[in-house]
């Protein structure tokens, strides 16, 4: 199965932009008052800016080609942050403005905007995305999605995408339809906030009494903000730009960049000439980071202030007066009838486009040509239109009124029904999602359910000595829809093991009054043994340590993306080498992805072969030193696809299998190294997944993958091999 473009930064998935700022024409009208006043509008006197409109347009096309076609477009991913920075602008304008005219904010009013603005077309995307996903993806997709409409509706799917991408299964997963909505929940994490610091800041400086204006105070708040959030971003992207691509803390300065220009340059008229300059200055820096820029880059990080540094150019040249030769300028262009338009209807075309492009991809098999990715776009505008004519703009001109007629205060408009609307709309797709949630899990339960292996022999249905026989009609074992969740059960710690922070001794298992030991380590493609190897441990008195690191093979040699070199890995693994001497253990297993693997599922790589050998010598020979053996286990056959997913849409289950070409082992550089060690024993298991040309994702009734590691329930129909291979 294709996937479709959803990263802007290294190993992160999902990038999009939510044009969901507010509409300038929407904003309070509270006039100015006093010599500090400040000006009505950013536009002046008409309260409008066309011009935005049309930045909307091109920010949400330049995301919309990113996403169909993303070789054609490889830095649209930018049109998040002109989004933000345009939200910034408007948003912080509004607030400082309203706190100037009346010295506070009316925050329940200001929220109120917000939910009828955003939440009605939010939702009804999120309900219609559960619906087709149940009508049309396999089961096993189901709580993904589910997962991701409850996290949506909350404003927290930034943060459900950043930390279940850094994981390595997240990372490997499916694309969901939603992952788009984390810009939504950036933006509205900033609109919790900033109201809130300036109202906070003005009330310091009148306690303080501290003679400045309410721009100043605002200012001088959104300045430090966006400081320490640029900062932040700087060091973070360089670091760990999977995270950082999703945090709001690291997005925050690009919406402050927006309030900057608007509490600087709001209001204020610049020349025809230079207006015209810094038109086309800031369209050629948008497009210079959306023709130039890829997913090779750490981002946000210092290089988005190119993107954003152009928004901020157009917004302020759409602050001059008109030319002689209008046309000649950029903001004309952004004013056209139909440009406004599409910017009209950019926040709808948004939240439409990435479901829309995600179901089709699904269904293609492939990635989107000319005419399926101009259908595509097609639908996504029509849905847009429909969306934008009946949910956007009803509920955003809907006002609460309070009492009946004739009454005291009948007729006073009231925000409580804005908040009855936000609480209905929020709490409707999380029950909603509640239920194919809840279908899957009620099978992932009867995974506990305890195992026979006479009518699911797995494995053992390929001994090449006694093959098991394989009862007919039997119901697959995991279900293929629980099959994600049928992974081994230990501590995270353990799973994701790091000498500094966590003890050996807490990730103990097997016997753990056994008088030898074994030690387990590598990657999660070494963690999936741990089942198997812990009944083998308890039947033969070993304690069993299971030291894995998810992502992280059992190297001196680092990995690297295309922009980060993860060096923690290998320096954690020289450390777990030194516990490792410490247990003094009678045997060390240990197993992980191949080169082609790492490489295909997470763009991770090597330099060469060469080094990758080296690098796993420099950890195992300090063990064989010790008097230590060492258990290598050639990686399993890695499925390019979801045997899952082909479990439940394919009629016959033979049509789901991993070819057996190109699985030999002397590709594997771990194996490489253990044939250079005099202490070790190598142990291929191949020949119990796979049959003579093709390795079937069934075995003995036995669902084999759950993604590109084995089921659980597979693995443990591996403790004989594992016990015979290894000399246990």
């Amino acid at each position: 199965m294709p996937t479709v473009s959803t990263g802007a930064a290294p190993d992160a998935e999902a990038i999009a932009g939510i044009p969901g700022s507010p509409d300038l024409a929407g904003h309070p009208r509270t006039a100015g008052r006093g010599r500090h006043a400040l000006r009505s509008s950013p536009r002046g006197s008409t309260g409008t800016r066309r011009d935005i409109q049309g930045l909307r347009a091109l920010a949400v096309v330049l995301v919309m080609i990113y996403h169909i076609w993303p070789d054609a477009l490889p830095g649209g991913f930018v049109g998040v942050d002109v989004f933000f920075v345009i939200s910034g602008y408007l948003i912080v304008w509004s607030l400082v403005r309203e706190l100037h005219a009346t010295s506070t904010i009316a925050l329940a009013s200001f929220y109120a905007r917000r939910i009828r603005r955003l939440l009605p077309a939010a939702a009804t995307v999120l309900l219609a995305t559960l619906a087709a996903t149940v009508l049309l993806f396999p089961e096993a997709r189901w709580q993904g999605v589910a997962r991701d409409v409850a996290a949506s509706s909350l404003n927290v799917q930034n943060w459900n995408q950043a930390f279940s991408t850094t994981s390595y299964a997240g990372a490997t997963a499916a694309v969901s339809p939603l992952q788009h909505y984390w810009s939504l929940a950036v933006e509205e994490q900033f609109y919790l906030v900033v109201p809130v610091l300036l109202l906070a800041a003005a009330a310091a400086a009148r306690a303080l009494k501290i003679r400045a204006g309410m721009s100043a105070v605002g200012l001088a708040v959104i300045c430090g903000v966006s400081a320490v959030s640029f900062i932040h971003s700087v060091q973070f992207s360089t670091s760990d730009p999977g995270l950082a691509y999703f945090f709001t803390t690291t997005r925050i300065w690009e919406l402050g960049l927006g309030g900057i220009l608007a509490l600087t340059a709001a209001g204020g008229a610049l020349p025809r000439r230079l207006s015209t300059v810094f038109g086309w200055a800031g369209m050629v820096l948008v497009f210079a980071a959306a023709f130039g820029f890829s997913t090779a880059m750490s981002f946000p990080g210092w290089v988005a202030l190119v993107p954003t540094a152009g928004a901020a150019l157009c917004l302020l040249a759409g602050q001059g007066g008109r030319s002689a030769a209008p046309w000649i300028s950029a903001g004309w262009w952004q004013s056209l009838r139909p440009v406004v338009y599409a910017g009209d209807i950019s926040y709808s075309l948004y939240l439409w486009h990435w479901p829309v492009t995600v179901f089709t991809v699904y269904f293609l098999g492939r990635t989107p040509g000319l005419a399926a990715g101009a259908a595509i776009a097609a639908a996504s505008v029509l849905l847009a239109v429909l969306s934008t004519r009946f949910i956007e703009k009803p509920f955003r001109r809907a006002r609460g009124k309070t009492g009946s007629a004739g009454r005291p205060g009948a007729g006073k408009v009231t925000d409580r029904a804005a908040y009855a609307l936000a609480a209905v709309l929020i709490a409707v797709p999380v029950a909603a999602a509640a239920v194919p949630y809840g279908l899957v899990q009620q099978k992932i339960t009867g995974l506990t359910a305890e195992y026979d292996s006479g009518p699911y022999p797995g494995a053992m249905a390929f001994d090449s000595q006694n093959p098991a026989a394989v009862p007919e009609d039997q119901a697959l074992r995991p279900a293929p829809e629980a099959a994600a969740a049928d992974m081994p059960v230990f501590d995270d710690a353990c799973k994701v093991y790091e000498p500094a922070k966590t003890s050996y001794e807490d990730c103990v298992f097997g016997d753990a009054d056994g008088a030898r030991a074994v030690v387990l380590v590598g990657d999660s493609h070494a963690a999936q043994y741990m089942t198997p190897l812990d009944e083998v441990a308890r039947e033969e008195g070993y304690r069993l340590y299971v030291l894995t690191r998810n992502g992280c093979p059992f190297s001196a040699e680092p990995l690297h993306s295309k922009s980060l070199t993860y060096t923690a890995c290998a320096a954690q693994n020289l450390e777990t080498v030194q516990d490792i001497l410490e247990i003094e253990p009678e045997l060390v297993v240990t197993s992980a992805m191949r080169p082609d693997s790492y490489e295909d599922a997470l763009g991770w790589s090597w330099d060469s072969g060469s080094r990758a050998v080296d690098g796993y010598q420099k950890v195992l020979e300090p063990l064989e030193e010790a008097g230590i053996r060492v258990g290598v286990i050639a990686d399993l056959p890695y499925p390019g696809f979801s045997i899952p997913d082909c479990l439940n849409t394919e009629d016959n289950a033979d049509d789901c299998f991993v070819p057996r070409s190109g699985l030999a082992v002397q590709d594997d550089p771990l194996m490489d190294a253990a044939e250079l060690l005099d202490n070790s024993v190598s142990v291929d298991l191949t020949d119990y997944f796979c049959e003579e040309e093709r390795c079937p994702g069934v075995v003995g009734n036995v669902v084999v993958y759950r993604d590109n590691h084995m089921t659980d329930t597979f693995a443990r129909t591996l403790v004989q091999p594992l016990r015979t291979g290894l000399g246990l």
